[in-house]
């Protein structure tokens, strides 16, 4: 008789951890509240308020970072607002002609909240401020959008850092900031997140 494998044979603990961790950070994301490190209750907005128009998708971060020594290291959360698939939309339409007049100008804006996997070092980041360069569509399913934004780091904000945000099937995101420009602050790797539009 011949034995079936099981399915979640030969994964490694890391790579358990990793999967669970993401799969609870993509269930359990909340709007941002945490302590500072004086113990005060804080809730930060992931985007500034202001007019909401426009086709805008909404999404959340959940992902894993490694540390310097490339061992995964931080549990990344979050809340990310873009209307940069409409642009990709009318970028595909203008090519084939159909597009008259100014499209919307590019919004990327995400609230990255990173904790270490002891529970220690909460902290949170904002993203903003992301200026469109180019746009390329290596497929019918992936959109990339290259340019330089914003970080907000306790030590002050970072400018015009190189920026490629990706969108697979408008479902799937990753977020890749230059590493060198942040001090490696995300590892070397994008940061993942999902789309919660239906």
């Amino acid at each position: 008789m011949e034995r079936t494998r099981h399915p979640c044979k030969g994964l490694n603990t890391t790579t358990a951890i990793i999967t669970g961790t993401l799969l609870v950070g993509i269930l359990l994301v909340q709007p941002l509240r945490y302590s500072d490190n004086n113990g005060n209750d804080k809730t930060t907005a992931a985007f500034a308020q202001g007019p909401q128009g426009g086709n805008y998708t909404f999404g959340i971060l959940a992902s894993i970072q490694n540390n310097e020594n490339d061992d995964p290291f931080w549990i990344v959360s979050g809340n990310w607002r873009t209307n940069l698939l409409e642009i990709a939309n009318q970028s595909q339409t203008a090519s084939q002609g159909n597009m008259s007049g100014q499209g919307p100008s590019p919004v990327f804006n995400t609230s990255v909240r990173m904790i270490n996997f002891n529970g220690t070092e909460e902290h949170t980041h904002s993203i903003t401020n992301f200026a469109l360069e180019s746009v390329a569509m290596p497929s019918n399913m992936t959109a990339i959008f290259n340019g330089t934004s914003t970080a907000n780091f306790m030590e002050g904000p970072i400018t015009d850092i190189p920026t490629a945000i990706s969108i697979t099937n408008g479902k799937v995101i990753s977020i890749w900031l230059d590493p060198a420009k942040i001090n490696y602050h995300y590892g070397d790797t994008p940061v993942y997140g999902i789309s919660r539009n239906d």
